[in-house]
This record gives C-alpha cells, sequence and structure tokens, in this order.
C-alpha cells in the first residue's frame, strides 16, 4: 500500500523529494493531487510503499524538506 509522505507546491521539488528518497534506494511515486481536487494551485503528493514510510520521513527531514 502507498503512503503520502510528503507534499510539494512545485514539480520541481516534487522531483529533488523523490531523487532523495530515490538515492536511499526507496520506492517512490509523485501524484498530482490538484488535478483530482480541480484545485487553481498544484499539489503533488510524493508516495512510498507502507513499509519504507518512516525512513522516508527521516531521509527527507535529514535532507531539509
Amino acid at each position: 500500500m502507498w503512503m503520502i509522505v510528503g507534499v510539494a507546491s512545485k514539480q520541481s521539488l516534487a522531483d529533488r523529494m523523490k531523487s532523495a528518497l530515490e538515492e536511499e534506494g526507496i520506492l517512490v511515486k509523485i501524484r498530482n493531487a490538484s488535478v483530482r481536487a480541480k484545485q487553481q494551485r498544484s499539489t503533488f503528493e510524493i508516495l512510498v510503499l507502507e513499509s519504507e514510510a518512516d525512513l522516508a520521513r527521516e531521509v527527507l527531514l535529514e535532507k531539509g524538506f
């Protein structure tokens, strides 16, 4: 099951978060949540497998996200 471990307001930030997680061997997906919510602003969700969620959150914090 996929879990949200972060949210970004820009595609470039979402891509940087994804890269940081992938460097640690974590499988990552980015989902554009604004499409589903039909919002004016973009919102990107960073998703990882439930089994890697705690590690992913730690990595994001260490990297300053």
